[in-house]
């Protein structure tokens, strides 16, 4: 009969270990399975930021280029002109009419530059933003 008893506490034992045992191992195994599509969430986010970023080089550097395209084609104009300049009172004229196509390239080559950085910061923030709220959605 004691034998009975003990072997009976015995199996008891074994089977509340065995279960603890699956238990811990599920929850390990749940933790990973989180961590890695947390992860696997995050590298997601950090490729579009970069991409996204990337995209805003490129704009800032097409708009420079555009501008310096621009005023030099405005440049080259203004010598061409001043070449053929035949009354020294034309020179006024000609270095007003220069430095108003000049400044008005630079506004507007500045207005869109600002303009698609502000769209590029936005997308920004937008995928920060939903990449923050994501997680918690999910949890």
């Amino acid at each position: 009969m004691t034998t009975d008893f003990t072997q009976q506490n015995s199996d008891r034992v074994m089977q509340a270990a065995n279960l603890g045992m699956n238990w811990t191992r599920e929850l390990a195994e749940q933790s990973l399975n989180q961590s890695k599509v947390l992860f696997d969430g995050l590298f997601q986010v950090t490729r579009k930021l970069a991409d996204e970023f990337d995209d805003q080089a490129s704009a800032i550097r097409e708009q420079s280029t555009s501008l310096t395209e621009k005023t030099l084609s405005n440049t080259f104009e203004f010598g061409r002109k001043l070449a053929r300049l035949k009354e020294p009172q034309e020179l006024v004229e000609l270095q007003s009419e220069f430095i108003s196509r000049q400044s008005q390239t630079v506004a507007e080559q500045t207005k869109e530059l600002g303009q698609k950085i502000k769209k590029g910061t936005s997308q920004m923030t937008n995928t920060a933003v939903s990449a923050t709220t994501k997680p918690s959605r999910a949890a």
